[in-house]
């Protein structure tokens, strides 16, 4: 079984690295709840930067 590879655009990667860096200073918030909401972004955008992610049809019939 193979998968096709996706590729972000060096726009995209740009944004998301913006966003990443963003996510970053929030997790130091003082308000627990914004802080540990950063730091679960913060690993979903560090898997999309790594390429390391799959499409979510393979784990779900309802989005493709």
């Amino acid at each position: 079984m193979s998968y096709e590879i996706s590729r972000l655009t060096e726009a995209e990667q740009q944004q998301l690295q913006r966003v990443y860096e963003d996510l970053k200073e929030l997790a130091e918030s003082s308000v627990p709840g914004v802080a540990a909401a950063a730091r679960a972004a913060l690993a979903q955008v560090a898997t999309a930067l790594s390429g390391e992610g799959l499409t979510y049809e393979l784990y779900s019939k309802e989005l493709k």
